[in-house]
């Protein structure tokens, strides 16, 4: 069974290289955490967002996001603090970090 975390998150505005709509529930970014840079293409994960919260005046938001690979992970990159980008291809759409684990894998 696929993990799932809930990530506080900055959305990035178009006009600052993110994306041109606000983020929506269903949205399937891919994940890349911060900490683990030289190994980002072997860890990086794509993601649904199950559940989301989004404040547009502030554009920070909260979502509870469905890891889509049953490949496991090492624990320590799905602690809560750790910091990680969403992906809409090669574009970074948001910054943030992991709250909770809410299914372990």
């Amino acid at each position: 069974m696929p993990a799932e975390i809930v990530v506080k998150f900055s959305w990035i505005p178009a006009e600052c290289g993110g994306h041109r709509a606000d983020p929506w529930p269903g949205m399937r970014p891919t994940i890349r955490w911060q900490r683990y840079v030289e190994a980002w293409l072997e860890r990086i994960r794509d993601a649904q967002c199950e559940e989301l919260e989004f404040d547009g005046s502030t554009r920070i938001g909260l979502a509870r996001m469905q890891l889509m690979s049953d490949d496991p992970l090492p624990s320590k990159m799905l602690q809560p603090g750790e910091l990680v980008e969403l992906l809409d291809g090669s574009r970074v759409i948001a910054v943030g970090k992991i709250e909770t684990l809410e299914k372990q894998p």
